[in-house]
């Protein structure tokens, strides 16, 4: 049956085989309780930038630096984004 496959089909194949593996994955650490938090950092010129604390792409509005903690927080409340709780600002 392999045989039959064409090339676009195997890689289709095993796309949907990493996605579902992903979300596996995703589930198991909700479960767990892990869970994905933004992180702000503020950086030495006193400017804060935003990360997620343990991977991903932040949203395009919370890219870049800001001036003001108060915004990230605003953006993150409207949008729903977890944020982790800090132990020094």
């Amino acid at each position: 049956m392999d045989a039959n496959k064409t090339p676009y089909d195997r890689v289709m194949e095993r796309s949907l085989e990493k996605k579902a593996a992903a979300k596996e994955r995703k589930e198991e650490r909700i479960e767990q309780g892990i869970v994905n938090k933004l992180v702000i950092e503020r950086g030495p010129a006193g400017l804060y930038s935003t990360r997620y604390s343990m991977r991903g792409a932040v949203p395009d509005e919370l890219k870049g630096l800001f001036t003001r903690k108060e915004r990230i927080l605003a953006i993150a409340e409207r949008r729903g984004i977890e944020i982790e709780t800090e132990t020094n600002s």
